[in-house]
């Protein structure tokens, strides 16, 4: 009980050295003490279960194979174990992974101080027993055993009671559905109004106004009077005005026999004709058809 105690302070000292590390900031050095802390929790257990040989895996394997330990705690054990293997061999100083492994430490020296601690050594020859919980009655021995059977059967007591309550129910609602389906509603039995569809007939009436076609006013067609074609008589001047003063300019000079294109008379003495398309001026007295 004596060495049980020691490793129980160890393991204490332990963890309580750890967590000082980690407020510290040496991380690393928390996950190497975590580990170590580990070893003495699965020795300690590995001494009361007679496992001598073995490494720390091998240990913590042959703890749950005996079922000294959980498969939570054998999951827990491993975890600490690859955790602080990391920061022996490969020199992790991960924070979260220090926080983790102290955080599964507590959690598992509680589990130890409460379920393992004061578990009794196993004899080496005896296979591992399995502990079944078994039921039994509440009470003292002497209890009546129909005392029980009216406890039991108040347990159930609801359920004929919610029975007791919907079958009759459930009774009459079947029967207004079948006193509706053999009565046949009042408002079924009165004859359909029939309303005969109104149509609006409108006969067609002739019209008695004779339509008559529009008189279509048929125009003569424009007929385009042929230009008068003139002559000139004797060599003649054409000029800009109706005039021989000096505000009439002389376009051109028609030769005896040139024809020129009369547009309009002006007055007795002068023909107005058309001169490269605009109006000029000559002496009707030298002009003949």
């Amino acid at each position: 009980m004596a060495d049980i105690m020691d490793s129980w302070q160890k393991i204490q000292q332990g963890a309580k050295e750890a967590e000082r590390l980690i407020n510290q900031g040496q991380y690393n050095l928390s996950m190497v003490k975590t580990r170590q802390t580990l070893e003495y929790m699965a020795k300690s257990l590995g001494e009361r279960a007679c496992i001598v040989d073995g490494d720390l895996s091998d240990i913590i394997d042959q703890l749950y194979e005996g079922q000294w330990i959980t498969k939570a705690t054998r999951d827990h054990y491993h975890k600490l174990r690859m955790i602080g293997n990391r920061a022996v061999h490969e020199g992790n100083d991960s924070p979260t992974d220090a926080n983790q492994a102290h955080h599964i430490l507590s959690q598992e020296l509680f589990t130890f101080a409460n379920e393992y601690l004061h578990k009794r050594r196993k004899p080496a020859s005896a296979p591992p027993t399995v502990s079944v919980p078994v039921s039994r009655p509440k009470g003292n021995p002497g209890t009546n055993p129909n005392r029980t059977k009216r406890r039991r059967r108040k347990k159930k007591a609801p359920i004929y009671d919610i029975l007791r309550f919907l079958i009759p129910i459930t009774c009459v609602i079947l029967l207004i559905f079948i006193i509706r389906a053999l009565i046949p509603d009042k408002e079924s039995q009165k004859p359909a109004q029939t309303t005969a569809p109104t149509e609006t007939v409108t006969d067609a009436v002739p019209s008695t106004e004779e339509t008559y076609p529009e008189p279509t006013e048929t125009l003569p067609p424009e007929t385009t009077a042929p230009p008068l074609i003139y002559k000139a008589t004797t060599t003649v001047n054409v000029r800009t005005m109706p005039s021989t003063n000096g505000d009439s300019r002389i376009l051109t000079q028609l030769a005896p026999g040139q024809e020129v294109t009369v547009t309009g008379t002006y007055d007795s003495q002068w023909t107005i004709i058309n001169y490269e398309g605009q109006d000029a001026y000559v002496a009707t007295a030298y002009l003949t058809q």
